[in-house]
């Protein structure tokens, strides 16, 4: 493998999701440096990580959110191939075929949830300060980002440029029931860092030097259980007959998080993160019921997945249904919808 070095970034509350994702990358053969770019962790959650990687502040005003300060990583002096991975992922497979791709010159990303689309507005154009104008492509995800430093010496720079242009106020705004399609079609500067670098990779950036990853290699929740786990030990999963490389939990509350119950489902990647901390002797003690080891975390994790479950069969019901439905009766329809959101 090329030469490559990995960043994440962790805060208070993230270091069972830090850990897996270490864990998951040793597993699958990633033998080079991990740094965690600390955004608040507490010092017990420090000490911990300092065992496993190299763990640095991440530049920039702490009262900004992370995800605006992500590119100010260039200020470390990084080199070599640079991957940029949250830590609420799961590694499955070798990054090898995508570090190559970086290693020879291309901006490797994977495409966001289908809900964004192709998520562009014009006012990017001026609030970015542009260079050119912008073109339709897939919004891509920024939690994994993988580039040569050597041939995109100006990424990060120009990336940390656009991002210190967006209101922090504006960066995922919670409004109660809101489908994220209306929440990315409304608000340009909602995805923060991930709104920043597509609007360079519309414009700025050729087209040729973009590698967008296969979609079917980064799970969204909303897929998470179909989702085949081949083998726990050494993490390699099947979905659609083809073999993902990044199972992405995005959004909150993550399932090492207590009020992730509404939430959890047996799906691969929680199934993944409890295998990952039952293996770590420095997982936190504390875990939630449904991550601990043994066949007490066990039942409670299938409890979840049927309450869960059952939700979201109600919701999916309760969309279609209210398609084909007269007025009154798809209001009050939606409305019951609208219920079931509250309880998740």
């Amino acid at each position: 493998m090329s030469r490559a070095s990995i960043f994440t970034m962790s805060s208070a509350g993230y270091l069972p999701g830090t850990l897996a994702l270490i864990a998951s990358l040793r597993t699958t053969g990633f033998e080079g440096e991990v740094t965690v770019l600390d955004t608040g962790l507490t010092d017990y959650e420090r000490s911990i990580l300092e065992r496993r990687a190299t763990v640095r502040p991440l530049p920039g005003d702490a009262s900004v959110h992370p995800v605006l300060r992500k590119p100010r990583l260039r200020e470390l002096g990084p080199s070599g191939v640079v991957v940029v991975i949250d830590s609420d992922m799961i590694v499955t497979r070798s990054l090898d075929h995508v570090v190559a791709q970086a290693a020879g010159g291309k901006i490797c990303l994977f495409p966001d949830h289908p809900s964004t689309g192709d998520r562009s507005f014009p006012v990017w154009e001026t609030a970015f300060e542009l260079g050119a104008p912008l073109r339709r492509r897939r919004h891509l995800n920024t939690g994994f980002v993988a580039f040569s430093v050597e041939h995109w010496p100006d990424l990060l720079r120009r990336w940390d440029e656009a991002c210190r242009k967006i209101p922090p106020e504006e960066v995922f705004v919670p409004v109660m029931h809101e489908p994220p399609a209306t929440r990315f079609a409304s608000r340009p500067f909602w995805g923060g860092d991930q709104d920043a670098l597509n609007a360079l990779l519309m414009s700025e950036i050729p087209e040729e030097a973009i590698a967008e990853q296969p979609e079917d290699e980064e799970i969204f929740p909303a897929r998470m259980a179909e989702v085949e786990v081949v083998d726990e030990a050494t993490l390699e999963c099947r979905f659609r007959g083809g073999s993902p490389v990044l199972l992405h939990y995005v959004l909150s509350p993550k399932p090492w998080q207590p009020s992730s119950w509404r939430r959890v489902r047996a799906d691969a990647y929680v199934r993944l993160l409890r295998r990952l901390l039952r293996d770590d002797p420095d997982a936190p003690a504390d875990l939630p019921r449904w991550l601990q080891p043994g066949a007490g975390g066990r039942a409670a994790l299938r409890a979840l997945d049927t309450l869960n479950g059952g939700k979201v069969a109600a919701e999916k019901a309760a969309r279609a249904g209210a398609q084909s439905l007269p007025g009154p009766a798809r209001a009050a329809l939606l409305a019951l919808r609208d219920q079931i959101l509250s309880l998740r």
